[in-house]
């Protein structure tokens, strides 16, 4: 099976939600306000009570309770309420309501949680922009998606991938393209392309298995990776059938240094370690903000 072939057989794949459309307008444009982006995300209410939950979170440490949009807009910033509305229509868009078979929805949104919370964490130590750092929350949010669709699409052939996995302990995305010729990487970007993401995004997405491969954003790329391979070592993959090196060896592997050097980030500082201690003692609120956000 070909990359469009899969493409061309999921007839029904989504189209980008129309909220979702109105704030990646809105926030492309310079003359837009916050009453702009409030009054989109009001439009659903569901995706602004989850905002407001993820808003109060243990992630952003708020001395007072964020009870309106305008209020979370104004506190947190443009960029990070938009980054959050983002990752939150893709979520509601794309991943299934109940867990399958194969697919486990409160695994999978504790993996891009806590993926999301390590990429900022650690593009924190490389970048200084709050708009460059919420778009790394994104980034790790939804970099998992194509599982997701592989597992809605084509569930006998992603049984067989997990099978493979269990049987052989490849990884997941070698898994993949022995049975479909093409890993979940691709098949989101195809989705977050048609849906006109940000190119940074795409990128992030596309690459994150291999960022050498990337033209550009490799520092963004290769940031996603790093927080990806942490929260598998943590225990927070998406299927528990993925294989893991361990958290020493991987800290120490030639693996680990050549994402360093491709994310800016300085290796032989702590900071890894720093930013492995900050995700660790967010494992807790991970749970439990999942349980909120999927009982809405």
């Amino acid at each position: 099976m070909t990359i469009d072939e899969a493409v061309a057989r999921i007839e029904d794949i989504p189209t980008i939600p129309t909220v979702l459309g109105e704030i990646l307008r809105i926030t492309s444009s310079e003359t837009s306000s916050v009453k702009d982006l409030a009054q989109v995300i009001y439009s659903d209410q569901s995706l602004a009570t989850k905002i407001l939950k993820m808003a109060n979170s243990s992630f952003y440490q708020l001395v007072q309770q964020v009870k309106s949009i305008d209020r979370a807009i104004v506190v947190l910033g443009f960029e990070e309420v938009r980054a959050i509305a983002m990752a939150m229509s893709v979520f509601d868009s794309v991943y299934l309501r109940r867990g399958g078979v194969y697919y486990n929805r409160l695994r999978s949104w504790n993996h891009s949680l806590l993926c999301g919370l390590g990429t900022r964490i650690l593009g924190s130590w490389v970048v200084k922009s709050r708009g460059l750092i919420a778009e790394l929350f994104v980034g790790g949010l939804i970099h998992d998606i194509g599982k997701v669709l592989m597992d809605r699409y084509f569930p006998e052939q992603f049984a067989r991938v997990l099978e493979l996995v269990e049987e052989t302990s490849i990884s997941m995305e070698a898994a993949e393209r022995k049975i479909f010729g093409f890993d979940h990487a691709l098949l989101a970007g195809r989705l977050l392309k048609k849906w006109k993401f940000p190119n940074q995004l795409i990128d992030m997405v596309l690459y994150h298995h291999h960022p050498e491969l990337a033209r550009d954003n490799q520092c963004w790329i290769s940031l996603l990776s790093i927080s990806d391979l942490m929260c598998h070592q943590l225990g927070y993959s998406t299927y528990a059938c993925e294989p893991k090196l361990g958290l020493r060896k991987l800290l120490r592997s030639e693996m680990m240094k050549g994402l360093a050097q491709m994310s800016g980030l300085p290796y032989k500082s702590h900071s890894l370690i720093d930013s492995l201690r900050k995700l660790k003692e967010h494992l807790t609120e991970v749970d439990r903000l999942s349980g909120i956000l999927l009982s809405q």
